[in-house]
């Protein structure tokens, strides 16, 4: 069930009307929360429902143990803990790794000369997984470190852990922000509902008619036969497929928080305009937020974080990176592209302390800015060649393709240019910009919001008449 499917934005009208209807009976709002959720998940592989109730259950259980066991006995406290930490990651291991893990195994042992010949598995990877394997083992090492304590109503836990709107793609919300969402009554203002609606709205277009337009008109061309095209044509690719996953993924993330506005709840934002991050770092400040919070929280700091000298520090950033990488897919690209970007930090951390580069933005002029946002951009471009291609042939064939291809743009149409213009435009505006727009949107009238948002309607339902891509990030 698709975000910009008829079929989801039924479901969403029911629930937030249903939900509303429940609000002074909070047991009956989150069982329907939880059905819906079910039936939402459901739509794609209804057996893989089992995987979430397990994970749900193994949690829910384990933090009520850690709860009662004492902090007089780390040795138990550590043990249950780790019941949720293989149980959640060996899930997440099997389903995602086990594949990546066999056929390094085979290619390492034919490198030695013994060559094994372990056959892949016929595995389907569940939609969602590496979210919500997160988002529940985020809940068990929070009480564990007693940061909250263990949620005593199964309900209320299923509730948070199967909440629709951000169960397969993010954001990865933690327990400590959410559950106590659903233990307050609800209350919606006229501001929830405009803010919900328009973050819909600007999700469904990023989508509909930025993201989806340039794969079908570009970016799944060239990416499947490079050698058609010239070297500008594969990095007017790049560059249209670094905006297709944004808008892809941010406007997944906003429909994601404008639903859960609407029904009352608030989650994390997701995206900050990723491409006028100046360093690597930052990018990753701005891009996928909760995913780069999440490893933060549970392995940078834990590890040290920046504490215990430079070299602590740069092992730390490059563990972390490199687990970013392999959280985005089971092959030696994701590897290489986590390595790639954790070495980029290091090496800004050390012209950092050599005194070379202003620490804060606004001790730079402009110009400095605006070529540091230049440098990170492309190499966030250049290295999504690893990211769009998966695995190492593909990659190699694109990179050659773009140094022996020639010159030329015939084959990139106009539309692609207009989409990337536009897209690029509104990316690279004052932000103030933005808000300017969306105030005037919900100041307008009902009625007017209404024509408005028909009026988007009518023009996304033009536009994706075609085809319809999935989400990017269902397969991570």
């Amino acid at each position: 069930m698709l975000f910009q499917s008829q079929l989801y934005l039924v479901l969403l009208f029911i629930v937030v009307l249903a939900s509303w209807g429940l609000a002074g009976h909070a047991a009956l709002r989150l069982l329907l929360l939880l059905v819906a959720s079910c039936l939402f998940y459901m739509s794609w592989e209804p057996w893989f429902i089992t995987l979430i109730l397990a994970s749900t259950l193994l949690d829910y259980g384990v933090a009520l143990l850690l709860d009662r066991a004492p902090l007089s006995r780390p040795g138990l406290r550590r043990a249950l803990l780790s019941v949720s930490v293989v149980g959640n990651l060996g899930l997440l291991g099997y389903f995602k790794y086990s594949n990546f893990f066999l056929q390094s195994v085979n290619q390492a042992s034919e490198a030695l000369g013994v060559p094994l010949e372990f056959e892949t598995l016929s595995i389907l990877l569940p939609v969602g997984i590496s979210f919500y394997t997160f988002q529940t083992l985020s809940y068990s090492i929070d009480v564990y470190r007693r940061e909250i304590p263990a949620e005593r109503s199964l309900l209320k836990f299923a509730a948070y852990v199967t909440f629709f709107p951000q169960l397969v793609a993010g954001p990865i919300v933690r327990a400590v922000d959410f559950l106590p969402q659903l233990k307050r009554m609800p209350s919606l203002s006229v501001d929830d509902v405009n803010q919900g609606l328009f973050r819909i709205a600007r999700g469904l277009v990023k989508k509909v008619c930025i993201a989806d337009p340039l794969a079908i008109n570009l970016v799944d061309r060239a990416f499947s036969q490079p050698s058609l095209y010239s070297g500008p044509e594969l990095m007017v690719a790049l560059y249209a497929y670094s905006m297709q996953i944004y808008c892809d993924f941010s406007g997944y993330s906003d429909v994601a928080i404008g639903s859960a506005r609407l029904m009352g709840y608030r989650l994390p934002e997701n995206f900050d305009r990723p491409y006028v991050a100046t360093t690597v770092a930052a990018f990753w400040r701005r891009w996928h937020i909760t995913l780069s919070g999440w490893l933060r929280a549970y392995v940078f700091l834990p590890l040290g974080g920046s504490r215990g000298g430079v070299w602590r520090a740069h092992r730390n950033t490059m563990i972390t990176l490199i687990l970013i990488g392999v959280w985005h897919g089971a092959t030696w690209n994701f590897v290489l592209y986590g390595f790639l970007h954790g070495l980029a930090i290091s090496v800004n951390r050390v012209l950092n302390r050599a005194g070379k580069t202003p620490k804060s933005e606004h001790d730079q002029p402009l110009w400095s800015i605006a070529w540091k946002v230049a440098l990170t951009f492309h190499f966030v471009v250049l290295c999504r060649v690893l990211f769009r291609a998966h695995t190492w042939d593909p990659a190699v064939a694109y990179v050659e393709a773009m140094i022996d291809g020639g010159l030329g743009l015939g084959r990139i149409g106009a539309p692609v240019w207009c989409t990337l213009a536009v897209a690029y435009g509104i990316h690279w505006t004052p932000q103030r910009w933005f808000d300017l727009a969306k105030g005037r949107f919900i100041a307008l009238p009902a009625w007017g919001q209404g024509l408005a948002l028909a009026g988007l309607a009518a023009v996304m339902a033009k536009v994706a008449e075609t085809e319809v891509v999935p989400f990017i990030y269902f397969q991570f």
